[in-house]
């Protein structure tokens, strides 16, 4: 399983993807930091309070859906690139090479969400020290928020692998996947919040403690999120196995 591992961490590095996804996913979520911070700022919320930080800390996990991205490309580029059929053969246990990329684009997915939390840490001290406040490194708010971050982008980035692996059209499964978060979710979450709370977008925002309405807690977000990437998963891994590459 390790070389299975190490094979699809060469693919990923060795492409131009890989290259891409930490600044996509850091510039998208320090925008949103600062954005969200000037924005607490004019509207006279004290930076450093609960308040403050709940409406500005939230948003270090917008790269997540850079990380669902490339989750998808991960395992839908084998076949727009007619290389799933010279993998499956090396490796004829197709689950092993489902279960590979499943564990590489996890570790891609917390390694962005460590990067993106420190980076959205730093700026939003950065901003609070012009703003001549401090920022609260020891308020329980900013860890849980760091921790929220890697959780979310970790189960992100399975999921689109888990969706990678069903939808092989790489083209139809991003496009679908942008489509299902940015409206089908939006429009859930706001029209029928019983229904939307239990969708992966916003349980994921739940895992960040987004303060809306009606979302669900950190610990329901994270096991809603988790159960969607793992039943996902299941089903990609039988689609691969008993479906031709």
């Amino acid at each position: 399983m390790g070389d299975l591992v190490a094979a699809e961490w060469l693919k990923l590095r060795t492409t131009r993807l890989l290259h891409g996804t930490a600044p996509a996913a850091l510039l998208i979520s320090l925008a949103a930091v600062i954005g969200s911070t000037l924005a607490a700022d004019r509207a006279g919320i004290a930076l450093e309070s609960t308040r403050g930080l709940r409406r500005i800390l939230p948003t270090t996990g917008t790269g997540a859906l850079v990380v669902l991205i490339v989750g998808i490309l991960v395992s839908a580029g084998e076949y727009r690139h007619g290389t799933a059929a010279d993998t499956f053969l090396t490796t004829p246990r197709r689950h092993r090479v489902v279960l590979a990329k499943v564990a590489v684009g996890a570790a891609v997915g917390l390694a962005v969400g460590a990067i993106t939390s420190a980076a959205c840490i730093t700026g939003a001290a950065a901003l609070f020290r012009l703003r001549g406040v401090t920022f609260p490194f020891d308020d329980a708010e900013v860890w849980q928020s760091v921790a929220g971050t890697l959780a979310y982008t970790t189960l992100f980035a399975v999921l689109g692998v888990a969706i990678g692996t069903m939808v092989r059209n790489q083209v139809f499964a991003v496009a679908a996947a942008l489509a299902w978060v940015g409206i089908v979710e939006h429009l859930l979450v706001n029209l029928a919040p019983g229904i939307g709370r239990w969708l992966p977008a916003a349980a994921g925002q739940a895992i960040l403690r987004t303060p809306l309405d009606r979302l669900l807690g950190p610990a329901a977000g994270a096991a809603v999120l988790a159960a969607f990437a793992l039943v996902i998963t299941a089903a990609g891994l039988r689609f691969t196995v008993t479906r031709d590459a």
